[in-house]
């Protein structure tokens, strides 16, 4: 199954591009009754996978797994109050 979701996906991550390190993703978890299905599976690297689990803030070293990991929106916001505050 594993291989026929990467395979869908171009063996790409579909947040990032990213050709590493990748898995495969549940949309809605198998704990609130997702299934394992493709439509609910998609192929994410390990960065955007934590993301998506919300475990950046744990793994600072992940920054170093995703070959082109995209900025997240919530950075950028945190970065233009601290740019603002600092002014």
């Amino acid at each position: 199954m594993i291989e026929r979701v990467q395979e869908r996906d171009e063996w790409r991550c579909q947040k990032c591009g990213s050709l590493e390190n990748l898995q495969v993703h549940h949309k809605i978890k198998r704990s609130q009754l997702g299934n394992d299905s493709l439509d609910n599976l998609v192929t994410l690297c390990a960065f955007c996978h934590m993301g998506e689990h919300g475990q950046l803030f744990y793994t600072v070293p992940a920054t170093r797994i995703c070959s082109k990991p995209k900025a997240r929106k919530k950075m950028k916001t945190l970065q233009a109050a601290i740019s603002g505050v600092a002014e």
